[in-house]
């Protein structure tokens, strides 16, 4: 009987020590490998981009003429910078998008392959709205995203393969021909730069900024594009001293915000936490926040309140 005992307690104290292994390994490279961003996709027609034009292409050039460097992941993409820190690449994290390995490789029973075939259709359906929102973004946002190059099915005219650096520094070399991926100018992030003028005592160009913002935004709404993600301050920065999406995963077309009561109450909604932060950080930019929104919606402004969409 103990004998026993001390063999269960050696087996789970081996159990925990793998676990804490996994779990450090996962903290010290972010959980990526070079298989979390490949893909064995075949040609899908609806995510086919626009080409470039020859001023584009000049510009992609210098992006792909340099090595790349870990610089962080959001839910959607791991993102690398650029040597000269001025742009970014991101490619798709794809392990969110396949089932996990019991799943796959559990015997075919009628109710596993229904709930399998649910749980892949649900994937793959999230996926392919992040794709196609990297389209519209770059073929309807380019400026408004800082999208320099999108690539969203294989080629074999690319010819580049591009050197990165992953989080612990070690290199990989990927062949871009056969890779998801986005290159968009680097950005510093919105609040930031906004505490940046307040330290130089610069409001007019953080009011510029917020003026800016809010036009870009309602220039988008006019044009029946919404972003699904109202997490303003996390998905907005400032390039070039503009304005810009960060994040690009979540813009559909959607005429409904072309009504004025629909793209209110969206515009509301997107920029109250930003208002609350400026608030507390910059009183004197809410402010401002605050009679630039009332003159876009009127007299109703205090009548609304967010609606904040439950994921």
């Amino acid at each position: 009987m103990k004998k026993t005992a001390i063999r269960f307690a050696i087996i789970g104290i081996m159990i925990l020590i793998c676990y804490g292994i996994g779990r450090l390994y996962y903290h010290v490279t972010a959980g990526f490998t070079i298989g979390n961003i490949t893909s064995d996709f075949a040609y899908q027609p609806q995510w086919e981009v626009r080409p470039l034009a020859s001023d584009e292409h000049v510009v992609l050039e210098e992006a792909l003429r340099q090595p790349y460097h870990y610089l962080g992941k959001g839910c959607q993409s791991y993102v690398f910078s650029s040597e000269d820190n001025k742009y970014v690449v991101k490619f798709f994290k794809y392990q969110r998008y396949r089932l996990l390995s019991w799943l796959t490789y559990f015997p075919p029973l009628p109710a596993i392959v229904k709930y399998r075939e649910q749980k892949m259709g649900k994937k793959w359906s999230k996926l392919d709205g992040f794709v196609q929102s990297w389209k519209l973004a770059f073929e309807n946002l380019k400026e408004e995203t800082g999208l320099v190059f999108v690539h969203l099915n294989k080629t074999d005219h690319l010819n580049k393969q591009l050197t990165i650096y992953d989080k612990i520094g070690m290199k990989h070399i990927v062949n871009l021909d056969q890779m998801e991926f986005c290159i968009q100018k680097k950005a510093k992030m919105l609040c930031d730069v906004l505490m940046e003028c307040q330290r130089n005592g610069d409001f007019p160009r953080a009011q510029q900024i917020v003026q800016n913002l809010l036009g870009m935004v309602l220039s988008e709404y006019a044009r029946g594009i919404a972003d699904n993600d109202h997490a303003l301050m996390q998905n907005t920065g400032v390039s070039e001293g503009k304005p810009v999406h960060i994040d690009v995963g979540q813009f559909v077309f959607n005429d409904e915000v072309k009504n004025q009561e629909v793209f209110h109450q969206e515009l509301i909604t997107k920029t109250y936490k930003f208002k609350l932060w400026l608030r507390k950080q910059y009183p004197e930019l809410a402010d401002d926040l605050e009679s630039q929104l009332y003159q876009i919606v009127g007299p109703h402004y205090d009548t609304i309140k967010p609606k904040f969409r439950v994921r």
